[in-house]
């Protein structure tokens, strides 16, 4: 699979905007390291059917490189592998990653921006590794490729947008087995969850064996309802005077191109929570309450009809419904109460 024909020539410069390190000695190196870990990858490529599964191919390239960030954030901390750290810093960090790959994507031929990005990833796209999967297999030998071309976690994490917009290339212009915006939410979402997921110890570093974290206590007690608030704060991202919500990652697209707030609770901590018997939704509903105490002045669910979905699912059993249209169901019976009053598709704060 010659990968490595589909990037010679860099463009001219890169995003610089919050890069201290845009220079094009830099640039290089960058792009030097993702050639390098693209010749080790190669050799250990996610196969289906003995032929490279694009989705999953996508994801590794797109988590090592959430990973980095995330790395790069907390390098102080010592956290049990698998766990979910959720901050601010993240939120405001990776879609800085995603403009790298857009930039890059967009030099190659695909405008990656012009469409919505896909949230809902058909079967047979949807990555068959998990982060920690990823992690393990890969890591190692992604850090130690960055270390020998001199480059921190964050302009790792950097090198591995570079990664992603070439087997994005290769998978979406060559191959053509992946749609371009269901490839870029994939490898949107990949940089969250690796983001957001406290990795193994590298090897170089010391054991790749730490403490088992304490189970969450299932007992909805004062400790618990403010982890469950912390959660749900650092979920919400973006600003402004509006809280957009909706499916998937419509509510984000929304957000980060019109302006407002969006809750984004990593698919992660949903996992965990499921294992714990905990319904997820606390998160959504907990992160919505907190808005709506604070009176954020507008509320507006974006991408379905709010009517429509009302009378689809008002009726059914809670464990049934998305935890979008949960949220939705929520404001319609609670807005009332703190202020709101509704028009169409939003709630807005009386005055």
């Amino acid at each position: 699979m010659p990968l490595l024909d589909l990037f010679k020539k860099s463009p001219k410069k890169e995003p610089t905007k919050d890069d201290p390190f845009g220079t094009p000695e830099m640039q290089k190196k960058r792009r030097d390291a993702a050639m390098d870990f693209l010749k080790i990858f190669q050799e250990k490529i996610p196969l289906m059917g003995g032929k490279p599964h694009a989705g999953t191919v996508l994801a590794v390239a797109a988590r090592l490189a959430g990973s980095s960030l995330y790395r790069s954030l907390n390098s102080q901390k010592d956290i049990a592998p698998g766990v979910v750290v959720l901050s601010n810093e993240v939120n405001e960090a990776w879609p800085q990653l995603m403009n790298i790959f857009a930039f890059y994507c967009k030099q190659n031929g695909i405008d990656v921006m012009s469409k919505p990005m896909v949230t809902e990833f058909p079967k047979q796209n949807k990555p068959l590794m998990e982060v920690e999967q990823v992690l393990a297999e890969y890591q190692d030998q992604y850090h130690e490729v960055m270390k020998k071309h001199g480059l921190d976690y964050l302009d790792g994490a950097r090198a591995g947008m570079i990664l992603c917009s070439i087997v994005f290339q290769y998978h979406c212009v060559k191959v053509k087995d992946i749609d371009p915006y269901v490839a870029t939410g994939i490898i949107a979402m990949g940089v969250v969850e690796g983001a957001k997921t406290a990795p193994p110890r590298l090897k170089p570093g010391g054991s790749n064996v730490t403490p088992t974290p304490a189970p969450v206590n299932k007992a909805p007690n004062d400790q618990f309802i403010q982890v469950a608030r912390d959660i749900a704060q650092s979920s919400t991202s973006g600003s402004g005077t509006r809280l957009v919500l909706g499916e998937g990652m419509t509510s984000m697209r929304e957000a980060m191109t019109k302006g407002g707030k969006y809750i984004l609770v990593n698919p992660g901590v949903v996992d965990k929570l499921k294992q714990s018997n905990i319904d997820p939704y606390l998160i959504y509903e907990m992160a919505l309450r907190i808005e709506v105490e604070s009176k954020i002045p507008q509320i507006d669910f974006v991408g379905e009809n709010v009517d429509d979905l009302l009378r689809e699912w008002g009726a059914k059993p809670q464990n049934q419904i998305p935890f979008h249209v949960r949220q939705l169901l929520w404001l319609n019976d609670n807005a009332a109460g703190f202020g709101y009053e509704r028009s169409g598709n939003s709630w807005i704060l009386k005055s």
